[in-house]
């Protein structure tokens, strides 16, 4: 899988992940302290966020950095 495909894959997790906890970007963005846009760049896979980001989204998800990084949506 290309770089991506791969980010494309992990946003759309987010997405899922953010709609099954019924919040919307801005939600997330304000819990994270991050601009709106730039969590919507992440959910579309047009920006590669660093690994402290991914940790904070994990533990706002509850969700081990592993389980958001894997390529494969499991629900």
């Amino acid at each position: 899988m290309d770089d991506k495909s791969y980010l494309k894959k992990i946003g759309l997790k987010l997405k899922i992940l953010r709609s099954l906890k019924g919040f919307s970007q801005d939600d997330i963005a304000n819990k994270l302290n991050v601009d709106k846009s730039y969590y919507s760049k992440i959910e579309r896979g047009l920006t590669n966020p660093s690994i402290l980001y991914l940790k904070h989204v994990s533990e706002l998800f509850n969700i081990s950095i592993s389980e958001l990084v894997d390529s494969n949506i499991n629900f």
